[in-house]
């Protein structure tokens, strides 16, 4: 800033203080107070629309009250000490006010009823009480349900991060100290947050980009009028047009590119790139078969064996892609028989082809519902195909392992011969090879059986399962059978011995490294007695055979859990550490169910159904029990046959092959939405900026207005010539508008005495008041170049050609 001297001789005159003098940023303070109050406001809002209690509007006024008292503190004298220390007092009060404000009128009633006092104070009284409540809760490890407190610390949260944050930015300067305490409270809420609070991230990200533009500039601009740096005046116009762009370019960015790679349009784009690449890496390997080279990498090493070995060898590389409405597990292959060397195998044999849309004639089990996955492969797999159990159909063609059903009937639709028992696959492959970009679409039948479904299932199985799958080779380990019967003692039925199992199973420890078990031990010993840890084809294994042991039929299934789930995408990522073993338990009508004793995994839990014994008398009354005599009276059927869900029929199948899942539609409202809230603002803001005069540093003012002139000049056909002097070029700029003469000679006359009268000049300009009378006469000249510029469009519009010597008519005054 330009400094007040005194010439030698004359008093030192005493000079005022300014508020703004305290504030780091003197140029463009207020649209840098706009900012930052919009950024702040995105987070509250983002804070109360999370929905992490049933209301947390009280955030916004907070905030709203933080920004007023830190952007008045800045401006003020006070010290750091002073403003911090004051500002704990009245945030306190700020935000208790506030919170009283949100007490309904029924809850302070006791309040108002037993003492003479305020409905204010009946409010405050009522908080205060329900801190005091959480404090003896938390001090006594009791629990508590109370949302006061959480609203408390969220409020003191938001009020010290937006205090602070103004502090920063208009006392000290420090912009990026601001925004990214505040991202990171945004980001942690946009993660955890019950609702979708993605677009707030998004609006916050734009806003929080212009305001380091803006700021940046100032800082620049103060170094650049300090060391006298010339810079054209209209330069903060340039650098939020940019930095708006910038912004919202980078934002899209952001947002688009990472998913891209998984984007099928963008994949079929690219195919011809990748097919002349494989096409010339074919020649190169062709032409130097001599070299040595990297190993092809294989992602899929589902067989029809499985043995418990030592540590798995597996990286987070993408597999494939799922669309679907629900996930569990993908499935590969399933296991029927196992032999005490930790080896389980898929014995079945008969292989069946289904075209593509045709529907399989698996079994029509109860409880089940149609599932469509769109599965998209990110590496190479082979021919194996990925899907949810019980599949149906598919867009590709079915080359399966298959096994006879047994204790059910084909789904009626299935496009079988009449009579022709059911199947089920135990293992799919296709008629290719799959390779990353691949698309097909599986159909399932998914179970939603219910706790009580499978507690009431029947215990008596087809011969066929029990020979099959309560196999127990010979010499089996009599510790493991022993802790099986020790943990299912008192259990009655299969689904509760399935869980009495699984439970103590995910006791044990998860570790995916350990070794081999040594040569002549067995392997479920090794896991359950000797190191008691171990990964999913353990658990898995131990959890089959230990249910096998005490009569339940059971097998082992492997294939990938379901991934992490994008929720913007709609998709399931499924990477190779995502390669799983699970159990799957057979109850009669209901099928195989898939059950989870993995400890590394989230638990399986399924709906627990209705409980006859939680149903009212009053649900009852409605259907009474008919007389025994009355002669239109049936027998009431049992219990388990009303309440038993009705088969599967397939017929949701019929048509499936002609529909796929819509492709997940990616919320460009958000961004569209932040770009027409924030445009607006700040070509408003701009234009603010640009029609009020500078307010600091007066002594750039001539060569800023002048440098105006010059451009108005240029916009109505008169631009400055290189062999013209600034004097020169105002009277040819005055024999064109004859009415802005003398604010042409007072702009120019001004210009050339800053520019070429010494530092004398500078300082009798830097001690002009705020608003300058320069500024004055640069607004009456603007006003007629504007008329000037409306002239000079109209004439070029009609195609008429204008005086050379002047812009007006001769009988008339008015441009």
């Amino acid at each position: 800033m330009a400094e007040m001297t005194r010439a030698p001789g004359q008093p030192m005159a005493a000079r005022r203080f300014h508020y703004r003098d305290s504030v780091y940023f003197q140029d463009g303070h207020w649209l840098t107070a706009i900012l930052t109050a919009i950024l702040y406001l995105i987070l509250a809002t983002a804070l109360d629309a999370a929905g992490h209690v049933a209301s947390l509007a009280v955030v916004i006024p907070v905030t709203a009250g933080a920004f007023a008292l830190g952007l008045l503190m800045s401006f003020s004298r006070f010290d750091g000490f002073f403003a911090l220390s004051h500002s704990m007092f009245v945030g306190l009060a700020w935000i208790l006010y506030s919170m009283a404000q949100t007490v309904p009128a029924r809850e302070i009633e006791p309040f108002l009823s037993s003492a003479n006092i305020s409905e204010l104070q009946a409010r405050v009284y009522f908080v205060l009480l329900r801190l005091l409540d959480w404090v003896d809760a938390a001090i006594s490890r009791s629990a508590s349900a109370d949302n006061y407190v959480f609203i408390f610390e969220i409020c003191f949260l938001v009020w010290w991060l937006t205090y602070l944050g103004v502090w920063s930015i208009f006392r000290y300067g420090y912009t990026w100290r601001a925004v990214v305490p505040a991202g990171v409270v945004l980001l942690i809420n946009t993660y955890y947050a019950p609702r979708p609070t993605l677009g707030f991230l998004v609006a916050f990200v734009l806003i929080g980009l212009v305001l380091l533009v803006r700021t940046n500039l100032s800082e620049q601009q103060l170094r650049w009028r300090e060391q006298r740096i010339y810079f054209q005046p209209d330069i903060v116009w340039d650098f939020l047009r940019n930095g708006i762009l910038f912004s919202a370019l980078l934002v899209l960015a952001a947002w688009v590119l990472p998913g891209l790679g998984r984007n099928p349009q963008v994949r079929a784009f690219l195919e011809p790139i990748n097919s002349t690449w494989e096409s010339t890496a074919e020649n190169v390997q062709r032409l130097y078969q001599g070299l040595n080279r990297q190993a092809p990498e294989t992602t899929s090493s589902f067989g029809n064996s499985l043995a418990l070995g030592g540590e798995r060898n597996v990286t987070d590389t993408p597999v494939f892609q799922v669309q679907a409405s629900r996930a569990r597990y993908w499935r590969a292959v399933v296991f029927d028989t196992y032999s005490n060397d930790g080896r389980w195998l898929n014995t079945a044999e008969e292989t069946q082809r289904f075209g593509a849309g045709e529907i399989a004639p698996i079994a029509s089990w109860r409880a089940r519902s149609a599932i469509s996955q769109t599965i998209t492969l990110l590496a190479p797999v082979g021919t194996i195909l990925f899907g949810m159990p019980e599949v149906a159909q598919s867009t590709v063609q079915l080359d399966a392992q298959v096994r006879v059903q047994a204790g059910a009937a084909a789904i009626p639709v299935a496009e079988a011969p009449a009579g022709a028992p059911p199947i089920e696959f135990t293992m799919i492959h296709t008629n290719r090879e799959l390779n990353p970009g691949d698309r097909y679409i599986l159909v399932s039948a998914a179970t939603d059986a219910t706790v009580r479904d499978l507690q009431a299932s029947s215990q008596t199985y087809p011969v066929e399962i029990a020979d099959l799958f309560l196999q127990v080779p010979e010499g089996f380990s009599p510790a493991v059978a022993q802790l099986a019967q020790e943990i299912t003692a008192g259990l009655t039925t299969p689904y509760d011995k399935a869980k009495a199992i699984e439970s103590y199973l995910r006791t044990i420890a998860y570790n995916d490294a350990i070794a081999a078990p040594p040569a002549g031990r067995d392997p479920l010993e090794y896991f359950l007695f000797d190191i008691q840890e171990g990964y999913c084809d353990y658990y898995a294994t131990a959890m089959a055979m230990m249910l096998r042991v005490v009569g339940v039929p059971a097998r082992t299934a492997s294939g990938y859990a379901e991934g992490f789930f994008d929720e913007e995408a709609g998709v399931y990522f499924v990477t190779e550490r995502d390669a799983h073993t699970w159990v799957e338990v057979f109850f009669p009508e209901f099928g195989w169910i898939e059950f989870e004793p993995t400890a590394g995994e989230s638990p399986l839990e399924r709906p627990p159904g209705e409980d006859p014994t939680d149903i009212t008398a009053s649900e009852m009354a409605p259907t009474p029990t008919p007389a025994p005599n009355d002669a239109g009276a049936a027998p009431t059927p049992p219990p388990a046959q009303q309440e038993m869900p009705p088969q599967f029929t397939g017929e949701e199948l019929l048509g499936a092959q002609d529909q796929s899942p819509e492709s997940p539609i990616f919320a460009w409202w958000l961004v569209l939405l932040a770009l027409v809230i924030v445009v607006p603002i700040g070509v408003f803001l701009i234009w603010r900026v640009r029609s009020n005069g500078p307010t600091v540093f007066t002594a750039e003012l001539p060569l800023q207005i002048y440098e105006r002139m010059e451009r108005w000049s240029q916009r109505i056909g008169l631009p400055i010539r290189l062999s013209q002097t600034p004097h020169e070029h105002a009277s040819r700029l005055s024999s064109a508008l004859p009415d802005a003469e003398p604010l042409v000679r007072e702009v120019t006359d001004s210009y050339v005495r800053y520019r070429f009268g010494g530092p004398g000049q500078t300082i009798e300009l830097s001690a002009q008041p705020e608003t300058p009378a320069l500024w004055q006469t640069w607004k009456q000249l603007e006003s007629i170049f504007w008329r000037a510029w409306r002239q000079t469009w109209g004439r070029r519009l009609l195609r008429q050609r204008p005086d050379p010597h002047t812009l007006v008519r001769n009988n008339d005054k008015e441009l």
